[in-house]
């Protein structure tokens, strides 16, 4: 049988790179990757008092009041009128601090229990105002009170976790299947192929479980609640599932049947997943922050994910210069790109190789970029960067077969 921590489908999560409070890169007394210190408040990584993953985020309101730190969501405006929920686990002795969903015009907030232990807090169900102006989440402690925070989720909808480990709906059987393209060709006079690539293909996962319920009713109600879980109304929304504590997958329903037993009050059923990504992630994304002081500068750091990740690459014009000559390398890879333009100084070049984009300041500018989309692949990667001083963010998933 699964672990009680194992199998619980989210809707498609907006916090999912930054809600983990898993990167630091600013140090472990700043803010996490991804928020913003509000009112001066004491915040640093903790590594005891934690939910899942390896840390959680230390809160202490300043002395002269609330304080905090907060995320906006970009393009906010864009979801006017639409519906989300929040949901964060926190931890305090005082039922001071709070989480709070803001869209400029009207907000909804829920505070701590207070009991010092991890609970699952969640806000009202917060419709975004017609004439929305932000999209802000923001995790606040009051005056001198200390809470903890992490896994904070954000999805549209009124619904947030689905438990599959529970006594009503559970999963008997996870079987996951890996599929590798292979290009073959036949030979004329000799044995055997040639096969110069294989690529990993989206992966197919099995599920198998059972819901029940006292009598008739409770299941079909328990059955809604699993089919309500796996399925979206969009048709181009994938659903977070959760294997372990800290592995993801992001997944589309490829099909699901069912069979009623016992007079309707016992169903088993059979769910087929599709991983388009062909592997599960690390529950929260990683920077690696790198300083550039030199014409050419080298640098590493460890990918711990054992299949190859996508990075989205941030090159910042912050360190006094404009940049004019911009050539990174992946040394572990040979993979190299080269951009030919000129990132003013004060804004940032953004490539995201997973989408194949490229932006600077902004505006699409992939007609001068050349090269790879550079990938992470396990072990110590090895990079050379040439080119004016700047400040280079590489963000990541750590990916697993």
């Amino acid at each position: 049988m699964p672990s009680p921590a194992a199998f619980r489908i989210l809707p498609l999560n907006y916090l999912k790179d930054w809600g983990e409070f898993e990167s630091w890169a600013q140090g472990v007394a700043s803010a996490p990757d991804g928020w913003i210190k509000a009112t001066a408040p004491t915040v640093a990584r903790e590594a005891t008092s934690i939910k899942y993953g390896s840390y959680s985020a230390l809160v202490i309101g300043s002395t002269g009041g609330i304080g905090g730190i907060y995320l906006t969501i970009p393009n906010g405006v864009d979801y006017a009128g639409r519906t989300f929920s929040l949901g964060v686990w926190g931890k305090s002795s005082s039922t001071g601090p709070y989480i709070e969903i803001h869209d400029g015009v009207t907000s909804h907030t829920a505070h701590l229990d207070g009991l010092n232990a991890f609970s699952f807090v969640t806000t009202p169900i917060h419709k975004m105002d017609y004439a929305t102006t932000q999209f802000k989440i923001s995790l606040f402690a009051t005056q001198n009170a200390t809470a903890y925070f992490d896994g904070a989720v954000l999805c549209e909808g009124e619904d947030l976790f689905t438990e599959l480990s529970q006594s009503n709906i559970l999963v008997d059987d996870w079987s996951p299947t890996i599929n590798i393209r292979q290009d073959q060709y036949e030979l004329a006079q000799r044995e055997g192929s040639e096969i110069p690539d294989a690529h990993v293909q989206a992966q197919s996962i099995r599920l198998r479980g059972t819901v029940v319920g006292t009598d008739v009713r409770s299941c079909r109600t328990n059955f809604d609640t699993l089919l309500k879980a796996a399925l979206s109304w969009k048709t181009n929304e994938k659903r977070h599932i959760y294997l372990y504590e800290d592995r993801c997958r992001e997944v589309f329903l490829k099909s699901f049947d069912w069979q009623y037993i016992n007079s309707l009050q016992y169903i088993k059923y059979n769910m087929q997943l599709t991983d388009a990504d062909a592997s599960s992630r690390y529950i929260g994304k990683i920077r690696n922050r790198t300083v550039i002081a030199a014409t050419v500068t080298e640098f590493n750091f460890a990918y711990n994910g054992n299949f190859e990740s996508k990075p989205y690459i941030s090159i910042i014009a912050n360190q006094g210069a404009t940049i004019t000559t911009c050539l990174l390398e992946n040394l572990t890879t040979g993979e190299n790109f080269s951009y030919t333009g000129t990132v003013p100084s004060g804004v940032a070049l953004n490539i995201d190789c997973l989408a194949g984009t490229v932006l600077n300041s902004s505006a699409d500018s992939i007609s001068l970029f050349s090269g790879d989309f550079v990938r992470l692949v396990r072990g110590t990667n090895y990079f050379r960067f040439s080119g004016q001083n700047c400040e280079i963010d590489i963000d990541y998933f750590e990916r697993y077969l």
